[in-house]
């Protein structure tokens, strides 16, 4: 571990008019003391100041046998910050540079260490700023105390960091990402900030599989952690890994819902169209036992399976069968969603069940046309009552929580971590 200095020259380096030592000698000696390894020093010097940033180098050199001239690097800020030293823009601007100018010499476990106290108050000031705006991560800012105004108990050489604030900026954020369900982008600001912790990054990437149906890459995100987490995420993981219906079911309709939250409307019709198809291959498949597909080269069985139910009163009925906005079922080429649509109407138990699943189809239309056709969407009507249809179509199917597994989520990641 080492240090990397940057600061601006003053009037005062590197000793005042009174003798006393400048800020800039005060904090290389003390990271000296504390047994620190300075890396690189880089003082940034105005038309004013070169003098002084001369002086300092000179002094640095000939007291601290460990610096030698390459490693003590002086660079003149712009004309126009050199014409204008209060500007704080252009101080930022002047640091910014001095950052990068570092950058490459930093390895890991290396810290930029900022003088605070040198220069006018802009330059003074420009070093916290880089520190809570996240520019400079790996840094600490430095305040040194004028001697003669120094009080009991007090240092001459501490720290001023800003990172309580940073850390209060990059908690909001990722709380409103991870409030919108947008877990990655929530890994990416985790990752570049001071809060990074490995149970809430993989939660966060549990999350993002969960919500992309990865249920395996889910399931491997959290095996590190799974002696420190609820034992609710693997149990509700291993259930979709085995693809168990209803928890398959229960997870696009919340996927659903949430896409609509978002307004990913596109997004939202393809969840739509997904939900629907699985729940009729629910009926058919699970709950009346019927092992159709739609698969092409399955077809002549499944067409077969369709023929033997009620000594072929189904498959009469679904050849007269009239589709949702009119014209006959085409039964000659595949077993289409319809088909599916036609059995679960064919049987008497789902009566109630078929005039929600005939309420999503213009809905399913509509995708259709946006997939294929690339027709836009950006909005979607009757949004309340939709919710309410889907909600009341998955209660009559299975069992569905209060609480979605995704604000679970969310309620244990802002609560535990942030």
């Amino acid at each position: 571990m080492a240090s990397i200095i940057l600061s601006f020259v003053g009037s005062q380096d590197p000793y005042s008019k009174n003798n006393d030592e400048g800020s800039i000698v005060s904090l290389v000696k003390h990271l000296c003391e504390q047994q620190s390894l300075i890396k690189q020093l880089v003082l940034l010097y105005t038309e004013g100041t070169q003098q002084n940033a001369i002086d300092t180098k000179d002094w640095l050199l000939s007291e601290i046998t460990t610096l030698t001239d390459r490693t003590v690097e002086l660079i003149s800020v712009n004309q126009a910050f050199s014409q204008d030293p209060i500007n704080q823009f252009l101080a930022v601007q002047e640091a910014r540079k001095a950052v990068e100018f570092a950058q490459p010499y930093q390895t890991n476990g290396d810290t930029l260490e900022f003088n605070g106290s040198s220069g006018t108050p802009a330059m003074k000031a420009c070093w916290n700023i880089l520190q809570a705006t996240g520019f400079a991560r790996r840094s600490h800012v430095w305040q040194i105390r004028n001697p003669k105004e120094m009080k009991l108990g007090q240092a001459r050489v501490f720290k001023d960091d800003v990172y309580a604030l940073r850390n209060e900026f990059d908690s909001k954020v990722i709380q409103r990402q991870i409030q919108d369900y947008n877990y990655s982008g929530a890994l990416i600001t985790l990752q570049s900030s001071n809060l990074m912790a490995l149970e809430m990054a993989s939660l966060l990437q549990y999350g993002f599989y969960r919500l992309s149906f990865d249920f395996d890459r889910a399931f491997n995100s959290i095996q590190l952690i799974r002696d420190q987490i609820d034992a609710v995420w693997l149990k509700e993981i291993s259930s979709l890994r085995q693809k168990d219906p209803k928890a398959l079911l229960q997870e696009i309709y919340f996927n659903t819902l949430i896409q609509l939250k978002n307004q990913k409307y596109a997004g939202f019709l393809v969840s739509l169209f997904q939900l629907q198809e699985q729940i009729l291959f629910y009926l058919v498949r699970h709950q009346l036992g019927l092992s159709i597909s739609g698969e092409r080269l399955q077809y002549n069985q499944s067409l077969e399976i369709i023929k033997q139910v009620d000594q072929g009163k189904l498959y009469g009925f679904l050849q007269n069968y009239t589709l949702p906005r009119g014209g006959p079922l085409d039964l000659n080429r595949s077993i289409s969603r319809y088909v599916y649509l036609g059995i679960v109407e064919y049987h008497s138990k789902f009566a109630s069940l078929v005039p929600l699943l005939k309420e999503l189809n213009e809905y399913c239309d509509l995708r259709n046309r946006t997939v294929h056709e690339v027709e836009g969407v950006s909005e979607i009507d009757n949004e309340l009552e939709l919710t309410a249809t889907l909600r009341k179509l998955m209660k009559q199917v299975t069992s569905i929580p209060d609480l979605s597994p995704f604000e679970r989520l969310n309620q244990q990641l802002c609560e535990m971590y942030l």
